[in-house]
């Protein structure tokens, strides 16, 4: 692939993974009725498990399984660019091929092409 289309992807790929980014704080800031602090930002930022993100004081009024469950969609965007600056964003970890970017935005996190997904599911229902 020709460096300028590389430089395309990735810079698509980034803005795709910002946006996602962006929307979900905002669902989590909605949630808990107040913006985040920046402090409680780099917490999340860092938190690596369950435990940790359990001592977050963040009130008993919180429906923690759908924060969680927006938890792991942010540490997954956070995994996502992780790997995008390591240039392994977007390359299936079965067979190295690059993942088509229509199904990186639609599937931001998915880690397998299709071909491959579809072998791994059929070998896991066998």
């Amino acid at each position: 692939m020709k460096k300028r289309a590389v430089t395309n992807r990735i810079e698509t790929l980034r803005r795709t993974l910002h946006e996602m980014r962006e929307k979900v704080i905002a669902d989590i800031e909605k949630q808990l009725g107040q913006e985040l602090a920046p402090s409680v930002t780099r917490k999340i930022d860092i938190a690596m498990d369950d435990g940790d993100w359990a001592s977050l004081d963040l009130g008993e009024s919180v429906d923690y399984k759908v924060l969680e469950m927006r938890y792991r969609t942010y540490k997954d965007i956070a995994d996502a660019f992780r790997r995008l600056e390591a240039r392994t964003y977007g390359i299936c970890e079965r067979c190295g091929k690059e993942i088509p970017l229509n199904r990186l935005q639609v599937e931001p996190f998915a880690r397998y092409c299709v071909p491959c997904l579809s072998l791994i599911e059929e070998i896991e229902k066998g």
